[in-house]
């Protein structure tokens, strides 16, 4: 499954506070900040709403866990 790789590319200043809450919910903290994110409907729903402040690309990487996976995968190994 492919990932989609996000750049924040413009500051925050001046965003209504819902748009906001869209670019935090994604992980992207100060200007030209990355994040990889799984390719699904609602990360490209994200980046529909708030393309304009992003630049963003479909990469070969694989898509991150989530931290519920990471944490099941840690204890059965213990």
């Amino acid at each position: 499954m492919a990932a989609i790789k996000v750049t924040l590319k413009h500051g925050l200043a001046g965003i209504p506070a819902s748009q906001r809450a869209v670019v935090t919910g994604m992980g992207l903290k100060k200007t030209n900040s990355s994040k990889i994110l799984p390719d699904n409907p609602a990360t490209l729903g994200m980046i529909r709403k708030v393309g304009y402040l992003l630049a963003w690309e479909r990469v070969d990487a694989p898509a991150p866990q989530g931290r519920l996976a990471r944490k099941a995968k840690g204890a059965k190994g213990a």
